[in-house]
Order: structure tokens, then C-alpha cells, then sequence
């Protein structure tokens, strides 16, 4: 009786906790990837009671891809073309309903993805220019734009300037001839200010965002239809269906729910009125009698520090995230580099060795080397955190080297005469004269790592870079400050605390 009393508790666990496991849903770094992570994630909790962990921002297309790939991530929406060109590597058919067929069949074949019935829009790449620019006043085709454009500043996000179908194929179809020195690769956040600013002439932005109307841009027909199909869909795994079987309803509701025009109302209420995309997302299901509820979108604008007070516990969590992220890189790295620092001193031939691979190691750029761990780790916390750790290690080792290395040889053979042992001489005489050296290169890690930590955001690891990125990429001020001010004085303040340490833990006579 004991035994199935038990097996029974036991079966009621494993359903509930199935029954409350939530779904995890990615989104890319830019509004619209934000309002489709939104509108899901909101008919899933609202109409289907479905639990549901949201993991925004991820850092392009790799990252995202990569996540779903490693199950760091259950779905997230992408666009046909950019399956088809970018992960497929494909080119050449421009029917809608054919490049979603292979991408669909060519993902369930090689990742066991399926490409879920589209949401209805097509966000393809367009060339955009100033509607009050004189010079392409009679310009409404990219092939009516002139051959030589080499007077003009030209501008394109990271992604389409590394893609096949980007900006060398692009140039090339077209006969376009820019001066190398006036392309410019940025952040597509940043591209619609700087065109509208005049930093730049043209630019290839999306089909439905916003701003191409609040920035009064016109956009130029692709009279050769070069770029593929770019419908809007979700993607996610086979066996994630067959677990939440809820997620087939959903986009039963969703196929062909926006149409282009009301995509680029939502993007334009994101990044030019600055509400927020859960908001914009909520108020459209709404509308469309999905979901019962009023949203208020004519919100009265916040001063800074009122907006800081509204966010002040999505401000505690981050700050939570970003000290979780830092301590443990901190106090791994230095279990690992004082020992090792150390060791060099005893057996130098190996600084030879050691010190190039860790000034290498310095030298790659955080988010190159955080997409070196996603397929090795995943996303989140842990590869953060190693790449966090990776970066401390030249200052620490350094000092710690540098330190004990340059204690005066006559103390140490003072202490030997005293009869102190090897040990007792390290741990007595060294590191207590080499602690000023050795605390300056734990302080230098230390601002490195909460620096550095802001960039963890964008494979999920939370922290404040998560405000600093989605502001950046809806063109929020107030959302960017959220993130840097926070950041900014948690660098400050850990240095302050560490001087203080450093007072308390180096002798008088040092000091």
C-alpha cells in the first residue's frame, strides 16, 4: 500500500512539473523580433494559460539559430530568405510558397525544424532614402539610382554586409559603384538616426519598419527582384510540438494574422513613440479579439529618474544577473590564475608559453568569442561566464607573476637563514610584499569583467546590457540609460571597494 501511495505522489510530481515547465521563446535584437516574441508569448499565457520564459535579444541570427539548434531555446521567429540564404545557403528561387517548401523540408531534414504556417508579412530588404533628398526625387527603382556612387555615404547593418545575398551580391546585380571609404556596416538601431540625421544618403532597411515613416524615408522598388521572399515565421523543433502540443494552436491563430502595413504600425509605436513591445503586442491582440483586456498607448512620457523608479525592480533583477555573472567570473578566475601565476615564477620556461596564449586569448572580441562557445555551451550564464573568466586572466596572472617575480631576492634568502620553509617563505614573505601588484591586477579584472558582462545579454545571460541592447535597437535613450548608467556606476563603486581593500589587506610600511 506504502508503495503505491508513493508511486501515486510520485506521478503527480512528474505532471505537474511537466504541466508548469515553460516554454522558452528566443527572439534577434530588433523591434519586430520583440513584438512576435511578444504576441506569442502573450497568447500562450493569456489564452492558453501556458508558462512561457522569454529570452530576448539574442545576437543575431547565429546566436538564435545556434540556441535552437542546442535546445537553449524552444522557438523563435525568422524569415524565409533568411533561412534559405544565410543558414541553407541557397540562392536563386524568389516564389514565395517555393522558398518556404525548402526551407522547411531542407530544416526537418538536417535539424529536425519546422517552419511553422507563416504570420502573414513579407519584411523584405528595400533601399531606403530621404523623401526630401532633391537628388532622388525622380529615383523610385534601385535601377533608376546612377551607376557611379561614390559621392554618396551608403549604410547597411552588420548582418546584410556578411550574407550572400547582402551587400557584394547586392552592388554587383545592380552595377553600383560606392567609394569603399563611404560604406558604412552598422547597427540597424542606429542606421534610420544616422540617415535621417544626413550622416548617411542611403541605406537597406526593412520593408516594414517604422521608422522609414516617422523618418519620412522613401523606399526604392527592387525592379529586379534580387532579394528573396522574407516571410515571417516561427521556427521550432519537432519533438518541442510533440511536448507542447498548445504551441500547434497558437499558430493555427497566428497564420496570416499581420498584414505588412500593421507590422509597420507596431514597429513605428516601438521605436518612434517608444512604448514598450509587450505593450504594442498586448494592444494588437486585443484588437483583433484574441484576448480580452484596454492598454492605454498614449502613455504620458516618464523624466529619467521617474522611469528609473518605474523599472525599479526589473533594475534589482538586473543587478542580480550582472553581480552573479561577475563574482563567479571573478572568483574562478582567480582560483586559477594566482596558483597559476605563481607556479610561473617557480618554472619561468613556461611564462613562454603561457603569457602568449592569454595575451592571444585577450585580443578576440567578446562577441566573437561568446559565438565560439554557443555551439560548444549554449547560450546563457555558463558560456558568460567562461568567456568572463577568459578575459580576467592576463591581468591577474600578470600581477600575480609580476609581483612575487620582483620581490627583493635578499628577503628571500633572509628568510631561508631563518630556517622559513619554501612555503612559509610564499606565503609569509612574497605575496605579502607582492599584494599591491596583485590586488592592482584583480582590480583591473574586475572593472574588465562588469564592463565586459554588459555584452553577456546577447546570448540570454541577463545583466544590464539586456536595456542597453534593446534600447539601442528600438532607439530607446531612456532604455540604453537603464542599462549604462546602472553599469557605469557598479564599475565605479566595485573599484572604490577594492581600494579600500587594498588598504586593508596591504601593511602600513608597503602602503
Amino acid at each position: 500500500m506504502i508503495k503505491k501511495i508513493i508511486l501515486f505522489i510520485c506521478l503527480i510530481f512528474t505532471f505537474l512539473s511537466h504541466a508548469t515547465k515553460p516554454v522558452v521563446i528566443g527572439s534577434k535584437n530588433f523591434s519586430e523580433g520583440f513584438i512576435l516574441t511578444e504576441l506569442v508569448s502573450i497568447l500562450l499565457e493569456e489564452k492558453f494559460n501556458q508558462p512561457v520564459a522569454r529570452k530576448l535579444g539574442l545576437g543575431g541570427t547565429k546566436v538564435a539559430f545556434d540556441a535552437l539548434v542546442n535546445d537553449n531555446i524552444d522557438l523563435y521567429g525568422d524569415y524565409t530568405g533568411t533561412g534559405y540564404v544565410m543558414i541553407l545557403k541557397m540562392k536563386g528561387e524568389r516564389d514565395p510558397d517555393e522558398v518556404f517548401k525548402i526551407v522547411d523540408r531542407e530544416f526537418q531534414k538536417n535539424w529536425d525544424i519546422k517552419w511553422m504556417p507563416s504570420l502573414g508579412f513579407n519584411n523584405t530588404y528595400t533601399v531606403a532614402v530621404r523623401r526630401d533628398d532633391e537628388r532622388f526625387k525622380n529615383i523610385n527603382t534601385i535601377s533608376e539610382l546612377p551607376k557611379d556612387l561614390s559621392r554618396f555615404i551608403y549604410g547597411a547593418g552588420h548582418e546584410f554586409m556578411e550574407r550572400t545575398d547582402g551587400h557584394k551580391a547586392f552592388i554587383k546585380d545592380y552595377n553600383l559603384k560606392f567609394d569603399g571609404s563611404k560604406i558604412i556596416a552598422m547597427n540597424s538601431g542606429l542606421m534610420y538616426s544616422a540617415i535621417r540625421d544626413k550622416k548617411l544618403d542611403l541605406i537597406v532597411a526593412y520593408s516594414t519598419d517604422g521608422r522609414i515613416r516617422a523618418y519620412n524615408l522613401k523606399t526604392l522598388k527592387d525592379d529586379r527582384n534580387f532579394f528573396p521572399p522574407y516571410y515571417a515565421s516561427f521556427i521550432v523543433k519537432n519533438k518541442t510540438l510533440k511536448k507542447f502540443p498548445v504551441l500547434n494552436d497558437v499558430f493555427e491563430i497566428t497564420h496570416n494574422l499581420i498584414t505588412e502595413n500593421e507590422m509597420m504600425e507596431m514597429n513605428y509605436l516601438v521605436d518612434s513613440e517608444n512604448i514598450e513591445p509587450r505593450l504594442v503586442a498586448k494592444n494588437y491582440l486585443i484588437k483583433k479579439g484574441l484576448i480580452e483586456g484596454s492598454i492605454n498607448l498614449n502613455k504620458k512620457k516618464l523624466g529619467l529618474i521617474k522611469y528609473f523608479w518605474t523599472k525599479r525592480s526589473y533594475l534589482i533583477k538586473l543587478l542580480f544577473e550582472h553581480l552573479s555573472l561577475s563574482f563567479w567570473a571573478l572568483s574562478i578566475a582567480s582560483l586559477i590564475s594566482i596558483p597559476l601565476g605563481v607556479l610561473l615564477t617557480r618554472y619561468k620556461g613556461l611564462s613562454k608559453f603561457v603569457f602568449p596564449i592569454i595575451n592571444t586569448i585577450q585580443t578576440i572580441p567578446s562577441l566573437a568569442l561568446l559565438g565560439f562557445l554557443i555551439p560548444l555551451i549554449g547560450i546563457g550564464k555558463t558560456p558568460s561566464i567562461i568567456a568572463l573568466l577568459l578575459y580576467s586572466l592576463l591581468p591577474l596572472i600578470r600581477n600575480t607573476y609580476s609581483g612575487i617575480d620582483g620581490v627583493d631576492e635578499r628577503y628571500v634568502e633572509a628568510s631561508r637563514g631563518i630556517g622559513l620553509t619554501d612555503w612559509q617563505i610564499l606565503m609569509r614573505v612574497e605575496i605579502p610584499l607582492a599584494m599591491p601588484i596583485i590586488l592592482a591586477g584583480f582590480r583591473t579584472a574586475a572593472v574588465i569583467v562588469i564592463g565586459t558582462a554588459t555584452i553577456a545579454a546577447l546570448i540570454g545571460a541577463g545583466g544590464f546590457g539586456d536595456p542597453i541592447f534593446r534600447g539601442v535597437a528600438t532607439v530607446n535613450s531612456n532604455l540604453i540609460l537603464l542599462g549604462a548608467i546602472p553599469a557605469a556606476l557598479l564599475a565605479v563603486i566595485t573599484d572604490k571597494l577594492i581600494s579600500i581593500a587594498e588598504n586593508l589587506l596591504v601593511s602600513k610600511g608597503l602602503r
